[in-house]
């Protein structure tokens, strides 16, 4: 008569364990045995790990326990996006990551010293710390601080250029206060070009100090933006007006094509700023003689508003880095002219600002900065003119 092996294997067990002979069991019993016990083991050690495991996914950075084994026991949802697969537990910190120096600080945790380093992974860099724990283990902790290194760079940077460009003007000034205190004063002829070596630099420094606190505030959000619809041509004209004496002096016409009515999504005021920049470069780098013209050009959701010079152009090497901060593509030719070299980075941030982009193309017949802004909701209610008007320092 045919019995179930597992039904025979419990009543053998059972007269087994009340006295009788040892049971007789089926291979696939005494396999079934055992990987009943392997799930007991592992039910236990994932009840034992649950408060790991919420530990570890309360941990914003990628977080994980390295067994005696040399193995991920647990880990965070951080750490098992890093592992091949999606799946960290059971790797190793070599096979996670692909670095030796980490792998060897691994090991060494596991010897009981704690490891602080920093590593490169790709194109991200990590700061990562190793905790021995009480029990062998060791905690893995790795945090991403890509973005925070860059802001450091970037902040160093910028301290540095500012730091130089301050200090020629304020050199200047000192140089001509000092020469004008040891008697050139008594000199008129001597005294005038020292006073006006010192007005032009202290012009200069108020240029740039303008500059710097205008592209702060634009950085940290201070800036006021109100969005709605503008008329473009309104604020062209605006600008090209505030631009009108220094184009004068060099026999430079502006012109506006901009059709009237070309409206835009923008900040009046930011929009006339960014073209009150564009403009003043465009004077400044043109040919005497040159001509400044203002376009605009009409999608069915974007418009573009371009500034184009008939000056010598900008090489192409140049065009990459044409909206950092006090790059200058002619760094005597511009502090001459009195740029600060932060005028494109602020039309840049006040351009993305407004929602809109910013891109600029040059060649052998001039220089085309253009700005791209979306087209307002033809709903929308234009600012009016007290609204839109901006006053200028």
């Amino acid at each position: 008569m045919f019995r179930d092996p597992v039904v025979a294997a419990v009543r053998d067990l059972e007269v087994e364990l009340s006295g009788g002979p040892r049971a007789d069991l089926a291979p696939e019993v005494e396999r079934l045995g055992a990987l009943l016990l392997e799930r007991e083991a592992r039910l236990r050690a994932l009840e034992r790990a649950q408060p790991e495991r919420e530990l570890l996914a309360a941990i914003p950075d990628a977080a994980g326990l390295v067994s005696r084994e040399g193995v991920i026991r647990a880990a965070n949802t951080a750490l098992e996006g890093m592992a091949p697969g999606g799946r960290a537990i059971g790797l190793t910190v070599l096979e996670i990551t692909r670095s030796g120096e980490l792998a060897d600080a691994a090991r060494r945790a596991l010897e009981g010293t704690a490891k602080r380093l920093e590593v490169q992974l790709g194109r991200r860099g990590f700061l990562v710390h190793l905790a021995p724990l009480v029990r062998g283990e060791v905690l893995l902790l790795l945090r991403d601080v890509t973005e925070q290194r860059l802001v450091d760079s970037t902040r160093r940077d910028f301290v540095a250029n500012a730091s130089h460009e301050l200090r020629t003007p304020v050199t200047a000034i000192s140089g001509a206060a000092e020469t004008l205190l040891a008697g050139a004063m008594n000199d008129a002829a001597q005294a005038r070009i020292f006073v006006d070596i010192i007005a032009r630099n202290a012009e200069r420094l108020a240029h740039l100090t303008r500059d710097l606190l205008d592209l702060s505030r634009v950085e940290s959000r201070q800036w006021p933006i109100s969005l709605g619809p503008v008329a473009a041509d309104l604020v062209v004209r605006r600008a090209i007006e505030a631009c009108a004496e220094p184009a004068r002096r060099r026999r430079i016409e502006v012109r506006s094509d901009v059709p009237p009515g070309t409206m835009v999504r923008a900040d009046a005021r930011a929009l006339e700023h960014v073209l009150v920049n564009l403009l003043d470069n465009a004077v400044k780098y043109n040919s005497d003689g040159g001509t400044v013209t203002v376009a605009a050009q009409g999608g069915d959701e974007w418009v573009t508003l371009s500034v184009s010079d008939t000056g010598p152009g900008i090489e192409r090497h140049h065009l990459a880095r044409i909206f950092e901060r006090f790059y200058r593509v002619d760094p005597g030719r511009s502090r001459d002219s009195g740029g600060t070299g932060l005028g494109l980075a602020i039309v840049k941030h006040l351009v993305q600002a407004q929602g809109g982009d910013v891109g600029v193309e040059s060649g052998s017949g001039g220089t085309r900065f253009w700005v791209a802004l979306q087209r307002p909701d033809p709903e929308a209610r234009p600012a009016s003119e007290r609204e839109t008007a901006v006053t200028h320092s």
